[in-house]
């Protein structure tokens, strides 16, 4: 009888004990919750009150760490501007304000990010420290026409030109007026006034070949542009020819990328809308108007962010879209595209920085002149690999006005795939591409050329890739709707 006695109370004491614990661990303060438990994560010890003194350095590195790889993907879009500008400079050996361009379809030595194979490229990047800068655009005719945009430094399209409906110039071509941050001076009759909030701005330009147009007459029209400060309209025009030169313009993926936020930080005006990156940088170490650190903690806090960034990125690519059709991701569809991924209520940070990984120049109107789709995926959503081969089946008549492309690009690199044969891409411009009885074609892609197939065929390698689909002068009637064709199938 004691002994049931005795472990009544020993258990109505353990209860009492648990009972008490549990309102420790879990009591309430004023409404809220607190957890007494201590327990550990990342090698850090989580406790109520402040953190032990040796895990005080640990949690600022993160911090520091946390910091720097958020700050590497919100600047992707200065890096890509200074990483064009700064590469085209070095493999043209000219100036700011000369005219570049490529003369000959683009391969994969041209390290700007997803250009196509199908079009002839112009380039100017701009200084308006010394004032409004003037660019002259071609009009449009039966050969084709000079599409792109002039945007800023951070990568956001101020005007679309070139082309009917989008373009200020309406396609007729025109002269535009780049105003620098600030102006406040008389703007002259007979411009069309583009008020750039940041100093270094580039034209990233297409000419576009209709009909029978030849690539030389692609370069003609390059050579009809003109860009000269206001203030000395008869200054000599320079014209660049890169073709057959490597440009190494890719995104810096090491410590570089944090030279460029130093770059941006002392030679750009600061907005509010910089303000929290500047004081984010501040507390790494990087300021206006002082040196780049240089000392091993930094470089090395740099380094390993920049790594960690880069892979985020990557991966933030192949989900950061929205829909387009038949399983594919558009790069950005009329209705809802916003070129400075600002909606009303939120900054669309992750699908920003799946675009500046992968792309540069955005247009200011999306679909006026081209849509983009791409797939990362098969038919059956696995990835896309090197080893194996695949089939997409287009059918009959594509809705591009102009012409359609779809072509293969590195997964490291965002350039065209390199391989043997120097092929990246499939066009309707090839007039040796092998069509269906249908009017359908079957586009074929991987290590091994089908049979009596070579033209409808792009050579892969080892190293990952993901598809575009590009289409100039998009048929919006029949585009996704009577017309869409699915991702790659694989070929057995």
């Amino acid at each position: 009888m004691k002994s049931i006695k005795l472990a009544v109370c020993l258990l109505t004491l353990s209860l009492l004990v648990a009972g008490c614990a549990t309102t420790r661990e879990g009591q309430s303060h004023g409404g809220m919750e607190t957890q007494a438990q201590t327990h550990m994560v990342d090698g850090i010890t989580i406790k109520p009150g402040y953190p032990l003194p040796e895990d005080g350095e640990k949690l600022h590195k993160a911090l520091n760490l946390n910091r720097a790889i958020e700050l590497f993907l919100w600047a992707l879009p200065i890096n890509q501007s200074y990483a064009g500008r700064d590469g085209l400079l070095a493999a043209s050996g000219g100036e700011l304000m000369d005219i570049n361009y490529i003369g000959n379809f683009s391969d994969h030595q041209v390290g700007l990010s997803t250009l196509n194979n199908e079009t002839i490229y112009v380039v100017i990047n701009l200084d308006l420290k010394a004032g409004p800068v003037v660019y002259e655009q071609p009009a449009m005719d039966k050969k084709g026409y000079m599409f792109g945009s002039i945007i800023d430094v951070w990568q956001v399209s101020l005007a679309d030109v070139g082309v009917p409906v989008v373009a200020p110039d309406q396609g007729k071509g025109g002269k535009y007026l780049i105003l620098p941050p600030g102006y406040s001076g008389k703007t002259p009759d007979g411009y069309f006034p583009i008020q750039s909030p940041s100093y270094a701005v580039t034209l990233g330009l297409r000419s576009v070949m209709l009909g029978k147009a030849t690539v030389n007459d692609a370069i003609a029209r390059a050579k009809q542009i003109k860009v000269y400060p206001l203030s000395q309209p008869d200054k000599k025009q320079t014209y660049r020819n890169l073709a057959d030169r490597p440009i190494e313009a890719e995104i810096d993926t090491g410590l570089g990328a944090f030279k460029r936020m130093h770059e941006y930080i002392n030679s750009e005006p600061i907005y509010d809308k910089d303000k929290y990156m500047v004081g984010m940088l501040k507390s790494l170490g990087i300021e206006k108007a002082k040196p780049f650190p240089s000392d091993s903690e930094h470089t090395k806090l740099y380094k390993k962010a920049a790594a960690l960034a880069w892979m985020t990125a990557k991966k933030g690519t192949t989900i950061h879209w929205e829909p387009a059709f038949g399983g594919w991701f558009a790069i950005g569809r009329p209705e809802t595209w916003l070129p400075d991924y600002t909606s009303d209520d939120a900054i669309l940070i992750d699908r920003r920085a799946a675009y500046f990984t992968l792309g540069i120049w955005p247009p200011k109107h999306m679909g006026g002149s081209t849509f983009y789709a791409h797939t990362f995926t098969d038919a059956n959503g696995k990835p896309l690999l090197s080893g194996v081969n695949y089939v997409i089946h287009l059918p009959p008549e594509v809705p591009a006005k102009d012409f359609w492309s779809v072509i293969l690009y590195d997964a490291e690199r965002f350039t065209m795939i390199e391989n043997e044969q120097a092929k990246y891409a499939i066009s309707s411009l090839n007039k040796n591409l092998k069509m269906n009885a249908d009017g359908s074609f079957d586009i074929y892609f991987g290590p091994d050329m089908p049979k009596g197939l070579e033209e409808n065929w792009i050579p892969t390698t080892e190293n990952d890739f993901w598809v575009g689909f590009r289409f100039y002068g998009p048929d919006w009637e029949r585009l996704g709707k009577s017309w869409l064709t699915k991702r790659p199938k694989r070929v057995r």
